[in-house]
């Protein structure tokens, strides 16, 4: 196995974290395109600006289980307010 450096091990980690953001925000926004047939660009560009990754695991179960798109938006909200 080839010896990484500590720079090469930290880049590394953190394209594994960008890539697990980008599968979550990924997999909300299809989650709810395919519950709601119109989803406002305004949330999906809100979801992809969410860097926190907790915030989108907490996200994740209520995009299937929301009745709205306006509920989630208040999720949405909620979180984003917080932070």
């Amino acid at each position: 196995m080839p010896f990484l450096s500590t720079i090469e091990e930290n880049a590394q980690a953190k394209g594994k974290e960008i890539g697990a953001r980008k599968t979550c925000q990924e997999n909300i926004i299809k989650i709810l395109s395919s519950r709601f047939a119109n989803l406002p660009e305004k949330m999906i560009y809100t979801i992809k600006e969410i860097d926190d990754m907790s915030i989108l695991e907490n996200l994740l179960l209520p995009s299937i289980q929301v009745n709205s798109v306006e509920e989630f938006q208040q999720l949405i909200d909620s979180y984003v307010t917080q932070n």
